[in-house]
């Protein structure tokens, strides 16, 4: 579990990110918002049809009332073959007008047991442990 209090104290004009564009290495991860806290964007994954287009767009992910938002992780899009996507998102920073509240969120994330094998229709079967470690080494190259 992850509980994020994005600052109140942002500037405005600020035209950076408070988390960059990313995907999840987890297999799902779920992200609870509060209404009227907006900021974060998806858009499909590059590699998929949708996402390689040039036309594929960041949309906004409204908070809903009670709503969650569901994203597929790495872990998923793995074990799946590359039959599922992960989904690229991000967030904004807050708009002029929103700068004076903090975007409150906590995200959940799932993944299998470290010593579970995850077993793919492409040969490229491994634990997902081995996996976590592959994806967190591929951070420091």
């Amino acid at each position: 579990v992850s509980v994020n209090d994005r600052d109140t104290k942002q500037v405005p004009g600020n035209f950076h990110w408070r988390a960059a564009p990313h995907t999840d290495f987890s297999c799902l991860s779920l992200l609870f918002q509060r209404e009227g806290e907006g900021g974060l964007e998806c858009r499909a994954n590059p590699r998929s049809t949708a996402g390689a287009s040039s036309d594929a767009k960041w949309l906004p992910v409204h908070p809903v009332r009670g709503g969650i938002a569901v994203n597929i992780g790495d872990m998923l899009s793995h074990w799946s073959g590359g039959h599922l996507y992960s989904n690229l998102h991000r967030v904004r920073m807050p708009r002029d007008e929103e700068c004076s509240k903090s975007r409150y969120s906590i995200g959940y994330f799932t993944q299998a047991d470290t010593s579970h094998i995850l077993e793919t229709s492409t040969g490229q079967s491994m634990t997902a442990g081995d996996y976590v470690k592959m994806r967190l080494k591929s951070n420091f190259k």
